[in-house]
């Protein structure tokens, strides 16, 4: 997370407003994992106490809305892309628009 953060500076206003969407998301998943290890540390011997199946529930849950995330992240970037290039084909010089074809 520190390292999304970091670059979080040098990114795109829209690699931005994903990586302000996952940072909670990464937040929690960490809360949940410690709180489940400070968990099993106190009750070795009841792993599978309410409180802790609710812990391992809500990551499960969270990592799949962060997959999900970062997969229509990933795909809005490659789609993106392949739009800017076909855009500077449209405005390079020479192109469609400025002949007479």
């Amino acid at each position: 997370m520190a390292k999304l953060l970091q670059e979080r500076e040098e990114a795109s206003p829209w690699q931005q407003q994903a990586i302000d969407r996952m940072v909670p998301m990464l937040k929690e998943i960490a809360a949940n994992t410690t709180a489940a290890i400070e968990h099993l540390n106190q009750n070795p011997e009841r792993p599978t106490t309410p409180d802790y199946v609710e812990y391992l529930e809500q990551n499960a849950d969270t990592s799949h809305e962060l997959a999900d995330l970062i997969s229509a992240v990933n795909q809005y970037g490659r789609e993106r892309t392949k739009l800017e290039r076909l855009q500077d084909k449209i405005e390079a010089p020479g192109s469609l628009s400025g002949s007479t074809k």
